[in-house]
C-alpha cells in the first residue's frame, strides 16, 4: 500500500468517526500518521486536521452550546493542559495511560450497566468545571482532552446534539491551545503544507459523511456508540502502555 493511499485512509477513517461521534478525530489517526511523519510533523498535522474536523461539526450541527456549561468547562480546561505537560515530563507516561486506559473501560461497563436514563446529581458548574480541568491534564499528557468531558456528557443529562456542541467547542479550544503553544515552541514543518493540501479535501468529505451518518440514528444508538468508543479508546490505550510496564 503506498503512503499517499495509507494516509487517506487513515485520514478519511479518523474524520468519519470524528463526523459520527463527535471526538476521537486525534486518538483514530495518530498512531498511523506517526509511523508516516516525523513527530513533530504528525502532531501538527493531526491538530489541524482535528481543529477543522471540530470547526466543520459544529457549524453543520448548528446547536450552539449553552454558555455557562461550555465556559465551565473551557477555562479550567485551559488551566489544565499546561499541567498535563509538567507532569508528561516528570512521571511515567504509561503509567498515565494505562490509568486512563483502565478507568476508560471501567466506566463504559458502569455506564452501560447503569442504563440510559441514569443521570449524576451533582451535574453542576463546579462539576463541570472539575472535568474540564481534569479533561486538559488528559490532553496535555496523553492527547486525550476530549475523552473525559465526552464520558461525563452521557450521565450528565444532555442530548446528543448539546452534548456534542459542548464536547467539542471544549475540544477545539483546546485543541487550538496545543497549537499555539506547539508554534511557541518552534515553527511548524515546511512540508506540513503539502500534507494539508491533500488532508483538507480528505477530512472535509469524510466528515461530512459522518455528520450525516450521526443525523440518522437515534439517542439510544448513538449513547451505545460512544461507549463502544470510548472502551476501545480505553483497551488500546492500555495495550500499548503495558508492554513498558511488564518486567
Amino acid at each position: 500500500m503506498s503512503e499517499t493511499l495509507l494516509l487517506v485512509l487513515c485520514l478519511g477513517c479518523a474524520g468519519l468517526i470524528s463526523g459520527l461521534t463527535g471526538f476521537a478525530f486525534g486518538l483514530v489517526a495518530s498512531g498511523t500518521l506517526l509511523m508516516l511523519r516525523p513527530p513533530a510533523e504528525a502532531t501538527a498535522l493531526v491538530l489541524v486536521c482535528s481543529i477543522l474536523s471540530q470547526a466543520i461539526s459544529l457549524l453543520r450541527l448548528r446547536v450552539r452550546p449553552p454558555r455557562r456549561a461550555a465556559l465551565a468547562m473551557i477555562l479550567p480546561g485551559l488551566a489544565g493542559a499546561p499541567l498535563g505537560t509538567v507532569l508528561l515530563h516528570g512521571l511515567d507516561p504509561n503509567v498515565i495511560k494505562a490509568g486512563i486506559g483502565c478507568f476508560l473501560i471501567l466506566y463504559s461497563l458502569l455506564v452501560a450497566i447503569l442504563g440510559a436514563g441514569y443521570r449524576v446529581r451533582f451535574g453542576h458548574a463546579w462539576s463541570d468545571g472539575m472535568v474540564g480541568f481534569l479533561g486538559g491534564v488528559l490532553g496535555g499528557v496523553a492527547g486525550l482532552s476530549g475523552a473525559l468531558p465526552t464520558a461525563w456528557s452521557l450521565v450528565r443529562g444532555w442530548e446528543p446534539r448539546t452534548q456534542r456542541a459542548i464536547c467539542q467547542s471544549f475540544t477545539l479550544v483546546l485543541q487550538v491551545w496545543a497549537l499555539a503553544l506547539l508554534v511557541l515552541v518552534g515553527p511548524l514543518p515546511a512540508a506540513l503544507v503539502q500534507d494539508l493540501v491533500l488532508a483538507v479535501p480528505v477530512v472535509l468529505v469524510s466528515v461530512l459523511a459522518g455528520l450525516s451518518l450521526f443525523s440518522r440514528i437515534d439517542q439510544a444508538r448513538f449513547r451505545a456508540l460512544v461507549l463502544a468508543l470510548l472502551a476501545a479508546i480505553g483497551l488500546a490505550t492500555t495495550a500499548l502502555a503495558l508492554p513498558a510496564l511488564l518486567p
